[in-house]
């Protein structure tokens, strides 16, 4: 029932050309694997854990690409394309059934399963069912009962659906796990895509996609050179809206995010959740793709026509205007994998026809596809989007992973060293020009400094941020109340009125950014006053005029990605069940009271979720790993300061072995650090960091 291993690679553009990035990213994490592997028998036993951990995490590395989009955009088709395994997932499936499924390639494999369905647990289904979901909660918290009804009933028929394909199995499988050593095309449809009764024998080709929450897909393919997961998400347009909040989440730990279009509608501006989710993320990790212009009547035509109005859309809603945008066809793309054009319909060749004889007669008939050497003439556009990915995964992925291991690396190498410097320099009792009480006495005020500035931190970034949101929020209630006013005394059609959502949410990221920018900078200071702290206390307890090294800190990451402002809001579904509301008031100042609830009720909510999912969240994780990179070198300090005659200090020398062979342990942990020390973006994958312990 597996998926077979020796499957169709991409027939693009050769893999060493798409990836070229990724493969000198792979020699370069096999270098640094190489001098863990030697530190591991280098370092002083102390330190061994941690180079144990750094290999397990170069081991694990891999780039995290979520697809997202419209619904019946072709994400499916695009990630089965982009991995290279057409057909692997079935393609247009119910939205209300979609499932985030992710695709391991390469990866490491939870107790080598190869399939593994997660169910949403019991009280995440209540809270569907019972309150109708967020929206449905609340409507009814600000008393709008018909509408909250509206919404739970909706959920309702999920609910009835799934327990008469189930039976008494329904509560059962609530909160569990289903698990595979192996899996095919007919496994993945009972887990993820629900699809007509008469197609699936009473529907029983999606029997447990009611309740998946989410799936998760293992497989090995050679033409890739790294570790990937590509995560195929339901369409963000998903009136449901029951998965929408799994679908964000994963957003928040994604690398890259590929945000599919249809080129029938290419980033309307009435598309507010792929907008929101624009706003939300940084720019870095944004990749546009224009998918089916096999569809499209003049494709050689309509392309730069179609690119135009992107370009236009993203000015106006004061978005980058240098985002990748990749046009193409996923269909194309698994057709010319597989090695089939005839599977194409009629009109999909004759637009294949079309640009192909465009292409013949201008270059610049796709966008973003000239430049590239073997790519240029893929127009299924997935040859492009590799070669974008491959390079955005390099330059804002992968050689910040490096870097990190490199500056982790150094700083574990260093500590070694002074550790097995000092056995070997000094055998008399006042081997330290400071006493311990001295030494501890600095490492405290040390430590107390840096809780001191980071509650500092963490306390300002509560109350500004929460601040600055709350006026945001105060501006918007007060411009809606008096825009719906205005509409109410004109006698304006109040299922068409809509609060100017866009600003307030292009302004609530903004104050979320401009907390992550401040707080990631205010915290790299504050990370470096302590690291430079450190060193200068080396220096005195080895009584050296200058640091023995400059001590590295851990690289700390930004704040999440701000899911929670990119979800649908009460306030954005006006033009349905909020509207309707609206036009039903038949008092002035009913509307504009229920206009104010509803603003206020998502405020509410949005400033809970900023604090405590994510300002005190970000602090608790950051604190810990602070803590971790200060206690590391404490030990190592308080080792230099004891006496030598210390138990302590002699079993510490003992477990380092001959003063012969920490001589060699010194020269080859130096050769190390000088070989580390050097290594920039442009060494890694070439070779220059391969170095001998011997």
């Amino acid at each position: 029932m597996s998926v077979p291993t020796q499957v169709p690679v991409h027939r693009l553009a050769d893999p060493k050309f798409l990836f070229s990035r990724s493969h000198e990213t792979k020699v370069a994490i096999e270098q640094l694997r190489s001098i863990t592997d030697q530190m591991e028998k280098l370092v002083v036993p102390d330190a061994v854990d941690r180079t144990l951990d750094m290999q397990k995490r170069l081991a694990r590395f891999k780039t995290r690409i979520s697809l997202v989009g419209q619904v019946k955009a072709g994400k499916t088709a695009l990630a089965n394309a982009v991995i290279g395994r057409p057909g692997l997932l079935p393609s247009d499936v119910n939205p209300w059934t979609s499932v985030v499924t992710s695709l391991h390639v390469n990866a490491h494999r939870p107790a080598g399963k190869a399939a593994i369905f997660k169910f949403f647990d019991k009280d995440e289904w209540a809270d569907m069912t019972t309150m109708g979901g967020r929206l449905g909660e609340i409507a009814a918290r600000t008393n709008f009962e018909d509408e909250a009804e509206e919404m739970r009933e909706q959920v309702r028929e999920l609910q009835a659906r799934a327990k008469a394909r189930l039976g008494v199995n329904f509560k059962l499988l609530l909160g569990n796990t289903h698990s595979f050593d192996e899996f095919d095309d007919g496994l993945v449809k009972r887990y993820v895509c629900l699809g007509d009764d008469e197609e699936t024998g009473n529907g029983a080709g999606g029997r447990f996609a009611d309740l998946t929450k989410t799936a998760d897909l293992y497989l090995d393919e050679p033409a890739l050179p790294l570790a990937a997961v590509v995560r195929d998400t339901p369409g963000v347009n998903d009136p449901f809206l029951v998965r929408e909040a799994v679908t964000l989440n994963n957003l928040a730990d994604s690398d890259i995010c590929v945000i599919v279009l249809s080129a029938h509608q290419a980033l309307s501006t009435v598309d507010i959740g792929l907008i929101n989710i624009i706003m939300g993320l940084q720019h870095e990790q944004i990749i546009l793709f224009v998918n089916r212009v096999d569809e499209l009547d003049e494709p050689h035509r309509q392309i730069g026509e179609i690119e135009t109005y992107i370009r236009q859309t993203l000015k106006a809603q004061k978005l980058p205007l240098d985002i990748p945008i990749v046009f193409g066809s996923a269909q194309w793309g698994e057709a010319a994998i597989a090695g089939d054009l005839g599977v194409l319909s009629e009109r999909s060749r004759t637009a294949y026809e079309q640009l192909q004889k465009a292409r013949a007669q201008d270059v610049n008939v796709m966008p973003l596809t000239e430049g590239i050497g073997a790519v240029s003439n893929d127009l299924s556009g997935i040859s492009k989007l590799l070669k974008v990915i491959d390079d955005k995964a390099a330059q804002d992925v992968s050689w910040p992973f490096l870097e990190s291991m490199r500056d982790e690396c150094l700083d574990l190498v260093n500590q070694s060293i002074v550790l097995l410097q000092d056995a070997v320099d000094d055998q008399s009792s006042a081997r330290s020009a400071m006493s311990a009480a001295e030494v501890a006495t600095r490492i405290s005020e040390i430590v107390s400094k840096l809780n001191d500035d980071y509650d500092a931190l963490t306390q300002n970034s509560l109350k500004v941020t929460t601040f600055a949101m709350s006026d945001v929020y105060r501006s918007f209630i007060l411009n809606g109340k008096r825009d719906l006013e205005k509409a109410i005394d004109k006698g304006k059609g109040l299922k068409q009125w809509s609060p100017d959502t866009e600003t307030l949410r292009r302004e609530l990221i903004s104050a979320y950014n401009d907390f992550s920018n401040k707080c990631t900078a205010r915290l790299g200071q504050i990370l470096q006053d302590a690291a430079d702290s450190i060193a200068a206390l080396y220096a005195d307890v080895l009584d050296r005029e200058a640091s023995l090294f400059p001590v590295v800190g851990p690289s700390i990451g930004r704040p999440k990605t701000p899911v929670f402002l990119m979800q649908t809001m009460t306030i954005d579904v006006s033009a349905g069940w909020l509207g309707r509301l609206m036009s039903k008031q038949r008092k002035k100042t009913t509307a504009l009271t229920n206009f104010e609830a509803v603003a206020t009720e998502e405020m509410a909510r949005t400033i809970q979720d900023l604090q405590q999912d994510y300002i005190q969240d970000f602090a608790t994780q950051t604190r810990v790993e602070l803590q971790g990179f200060v206690n590391e070198h404490i030990k190592t300090l308080r080792n230099l300061a004891a006496p030598v005659d210390a138990p302590e200090v002699t079993q510490m020398r003992q477990s380092f072995g001959l003063e012969n062979e920490i001589s060699h342990r010194i020269a080859a942990l130096d050769r190390i650090r000088d070989t580390l020390g050097g290594v920039t973006p442009d060494d890694l994958g070439s070779g220059s960091i391969a170095v001998s312990a011997r």
